[in-house]
């Protein structure tokens, strides 16, 4: 589905009511599971009082909804019809195209796959549909998610990954995880809970030395005595005829160069080993046109895992506690991000550009350290850019990233990122060279936390996000502002600032796979002073002709369409904020030495503290996995 067109869907999807308040991240799993359809004049979509067999969105034409023989009202394009049907289980209108229409229709069985298969998803369907009769199945599955793990990466401790990751999910959300293996003695074992929180089982093996086989009984019995969220196979197999395998996880070293398997219908996600000794760096910058069809719904986005795999051979890993395990914080980092991808709790901030401004970024950035609340992902523009670099290149093997951004303002108020702005006018080679000197050669490849500058490629027209090649690169890229800064050239493409095809990059978090979106619009609008007018039409005239006042609308101009542009992407996210406008934000925006001025006002932001305590609420919230009354629920409870 071409992204302008996901866009337009997503947004007409949001106004049904009952899923206002969904993540985007759930309501594009949504769409996976639509029908385009098309309806000839006066055909009738459904009927009052008809079982609801699922429902539609309307994209062109015009539908009227009737009652008891009643026009009640005509639907516009944009329209959610029957939602709230699949709650009631019968229609409460009939609708009828009232022209030649086209649309969206979610099927029941489709929508309920959704809700009942996925119990590492957000509970947003699940608490809406708690109480909508399910379709009928003669041999329902187990409401727990199964998930196999297997490697590519040469003398991979995989067993002991198994089990630090489903300690880290234990110990941080209280998920309820289910670790099966197979049984040394050839039998079976019942379910024991270890001290970390993990319950563990063996399944017997056919003949000696072959897998585990676990039974679509057994998993179920299991799923009623114990009520996991997950089901983690570590080298067994599922027999049985139903497809009981909900995602495979892959460990890899390239994504780009590993042939994914798609076994079924069964969600692959790769997750990408970096060895911290020995990172691989490209050279050459590259990235991949934004706008486009999105990938194969099979293979979820790729995660990094940046460890030395080698060390847990040291490591005594059993049923103790995970504090007791002796892991370092660069591990205990390295898990928790993993332990966030396999249960779909992965946090995105698009951050947009402003030149100072830039450092409300900095301020959010230390107020969700502060608050621990994770940042798997930023996407961002420009001076946006800066920032996530000088945040994401220092926050590695455990490390914060705060010391990059009290380097960042030290580089502004020391007047060295100003020099840097000024000769990026003959070459912004200068702008790449202050980000080496501070960060070093790391490569966009290799940092834990997902680092996707956008530029705009002017020989093709498109928004690339950037995510191979050096770091300080991809900021110089995304940052070359055109007619001010010199382009960024990198054969055949020719970047410039990626503001001016996506402000704020939202929409590359959601395609890279972030469950909360946090977007930052901090480039505030100017407005024109009203000036005096001269009465007559004669003096009127030659004022529109003031060659300066048009340069000054012209300005002006430019501002407020990089901020309204911004606005538009950040429909996308969870969560944003819109700065309000300010007195010359252009001129502002290059002093640089006005970073301090700019934290401050940051800091006295009440909007801006309002939504960090919002994001902050989302993500208690995905982090518990709260049910309809503020109790933990999973498995069979949850659905």
């Amino acid at each position: 589905m071409p992204l302008d067109v996901q866009r337009r869907r997503l947004y007409a999807l949001k106004r049904a009511p009952a899923l206002r308040h969904t993540s985007n991240t759930v309501l594009l799993q949504m769409l996976d599971v639509a029908w385009d359809v098309t309806w000839a004049k006066d055909t009738v979509l459904c009927e009052e009082g008809q079982e609801a067999h699922g429902f539609f969105l309307l994209l062109e034409g015009e539908l009227e909804a009737h009652r008891d023989g009643e026009l009640l009202l005509t639907l516009r394009p944009g329209t959610p019809l029957g939602f709230e049907a699949l709650m009631g289980g019968h229609y409460s209108v009939t609708a009828r195209a009232a022209t030649a229409c086209k649309g969206l229709f979610f099927p029941r069985d489709g929508v309920w796959t959704l809700v009942q298969a996925r119990a590492g998803l957000r509970q947003d369907l699940k608490r809406l549909l708690a109480h909508a009769e399910p379709p009928k199945q003669e041999d329902p599955l187990p409401q727990v998610e199964v998930v196999t793990f297997a490697s590519e990466v040469r003398d991979t401790p995989l067993s002991e990954l198994i089990e630090l990751v489903a300690k880290v999910i234990t110990h941080d959300f209280k998920d309820r995880v289910l670790l099966v293996r197979t049984a040394e003695s050839g039998s079976d074992e019942l379910p024991v809970k270890g001290a970390d929180g993990v319950l563990r089982a063996t399944v017997p093996a056919s003949e000696p030395g072959a897998p585990g086989r676990l039974s679509v009984a057994r998993l179920r019995e299991l799923a009623r005595e114990h009520d996991p969220h997950y089901v983690f196979l570590d080298g067994c197999q599922v027999t049985g005829s139903a497809p009981l395998v909900d995602k495979h996880v892959l460990l890899v070293t390239h994504h780009e160069n590993t042939r994914v398997p798609r076994p079924g219908k069964d969600r692959v996600l790769p997750t990408v080993v970096i060895d911290p000794r020995h990172p691989t760096r490209e050279a050459e910058l590259r990235g991949r046109p934004h706008e486009g069809p999105r990938a194969d719904a099979h293979v979820l986005p790729p995660c990094r895992l940046r460890m030395d795999l080698r060390r847990l051979a040291t490591l005594k890993v059993d049923a103790r506690p995970l504090t007791e395990v002796g892991l370092s914080p660069a591990e205990r980092d390295a898990l928790s991000r993993w332990a966030r991808a396999i249960t779909h709790r992965r946090v995105g901030l698009a951050l947009s550009g402003g030149g100072v401004w830039g450092f409300y970024h900095v301020h959010i950035l230390r107020w969700l350290v502060e608050h621990r609340v994770p940042v798997d992902f930023i996407s961002s523009s420009s001076m946006g850019s800066l920032v996530g670099a000088y945040f994401c290149g220092t926050a590695l093997d455990g490390h914060s990233g705060l010391e990059g951004l009290h380097r960042l303002e030290e580089r502004a108020m020391s007047h060295r990122l100003s020099l840097a702005a000024m000769a990026a006018v003959f070459t912004t080679y200068s702008l790449e060279h202050l980000v080496t000197q501070d960060l070093g050669a790391v490569g966009l490849e290799e940092l834990p936390i997902r680092f996707l500058p956008v530029a705009t490629d002017l020989t093709s027209g498109e928004c690339v996000a950037l995510e191979r090649g050096p770091v300080a690169r991809g900021v110089r890229a995304s940052g070359s502002a055109p007619g001010l800064w010199a382009p960024t050239l990198v054969p055949p493409a020719r970047y410039v600032d990626g503001a001016f095809t996506s402000m704020v990059p939202a929409s590359v978090l959601v395609s890279a796979g972030a469950d909360l979106v946090f977007s930052s619009n901090i480039f505030p609008f100017g407005l024109r002073e009203t000036a005096w007018m001269p009465e007559s039409r004669v003096g009127r005239f030659l004022a529109g002709l003031n060659p300066v006042s048009r340069a000054l609308d012209l300005v002006a101009s430019g501002v407020l369409l990089l901020h309204r542009s911004g606005d538009a992407e950040s429909l996308m996210a969870d969560v944003s904020y819109d700065i309000q406008s300010a007195d010359t934000p252009l001129r502002t925006a290059m002093e640089f030495t006005k970073a301090r001025d700019i934290l401050k006002r940051a800091a006295s932001d009440e909007a801006l503290a309002w939504k960090l305590t919002e994001l902050r609420a989302h993500w208690e919230q995905m982090r518990l996995h709260c049910g309809p009354h503020g109790r933990r629920c999973g498995g069979q409870q949850a659905a």
